[in-house]
């Protein structure tokens, strides 16, 4: 059996792990993601950790199953960067 590939997380995580590897654009990420006028501010703060270490491939699978999560379920809660108080 193979497994279901979800095209849109594979690049969530690319191109969240490319940015987050400078860290000018890291910063402004955080900042973004912790405005009070991001939605997803709140379930960002919850799953910081585990977001920033799978950004910075910092983390394992076993570590992640510990928290009672997977890599897959970490990716899906990288916030989306969107809306006019995104610092260009």
């Amino acid at each position: 059996m193979s497994e279901y590939i979800n095209y849109d997380d594979l690049a969530r995580l690319e191109y969240g792990q490319l940015l987050w590897r400078n860290p000018g654009m890291r910063q402004r990420l955080i900042a973004h993601w912790t405005d009070a006028r991001h939605p997803y501010r709140e379930r960002f703060q919850e799953q910081r950790e585990l977001i920033e270490c799978v950004l910075s491939d910092a983390v394992d699978d076993e570590t992640l199953a510990a928290h009672g999560t997977s890599r897959r379920a970490i990716v899906r809660e990288i916030p989306p960067v969107f809306g006019s108080f995104w610092q260009v």
